[in-house]
């Protein structure tokens, strides 16, 4: 629970009244890996952060997925749309590895924000955070090729680049998978 405070407080200090309250609600949940945390079709009642481990959200198009986002250590993650709207998802969440989250529900986040008003501080960040970062990857699939996108990802975010199966990177970096292979060996061979 400790690392979710540490972050809460580097986005705006809480009060201890605050604090309390959310440690007296806030749930700790196990996944192992395989694990839906979501499945399409379902509301999404609970909004996660990760202490350890790390999660895919995707989409099926036709005959094939379609990665949306890895999320891992530090990162808070929802089904938009369900989550806020309270409808049906039209996303999967799955855990990639075993997870250790912790989590409150859509109404818990309701409650607390009428209750602490500072807490929408915090609740208006994040939201700001992963709109900016969806932004960024809309931006970034739109401009830029498949190698740039690749090295990208591999320059930025070299600590998933190893925890990501190789056969999951394709969908999200929308390339075909020999495409893909082909792009990852130039990438190598660049960096002798």
């Amino acid at each position: 629970m400790e690392p979710l405070f540490l972050f809460l407080n580097t986005i705006a200090p809480m009060s201890p009244e605050l604090e309390a309250h959310l440690r007296a609600i806030l749930q700790h949940i196990l996944f192992k890996k395989g694990e839906y945390i979501l499945k399409k079709g379902r509301v999404n009642q609970n909004i996660y952060f990760i202490e350890s481990g790390f999660v895919r959200i995707f989409y099926e198009l036709a005959d094939r997925e379609v990665t949306l986002w890895f999320l891992a250590e530090q990162d808070i993650f929802i089904s938009v749309k369900s989550f806020f709207r309270q409808l049906p998802s039209k996303v999967d969440i799955v855990a990639l590895e075993d997870c250790i989250c912790w989590y409150i529900t859509h109404g818990q986040l309701e409650d607390t924000c009428r209750k602490f008003p500072e807490f929408n501080t915090h609740r208006i960040w994040i939201t700001e955070e992963y709109y900016c970062r969806s932004e960024d990857r809309h931006e970034d699939m739109q401009s830029k090729t498949a190698e740039e996108r690749y090295t990208q990802f591999a320059e930025q975010r070299p600590d998933l680049l190893q925890r990501v199966p190789l056969n999951l990177l394709p969908s999200y970096l929308d390339v075909a998978p020999s495409t893909f292979h082909k792009i990852r060996n130039e990438y190598a061979n660049r960096r002798r």
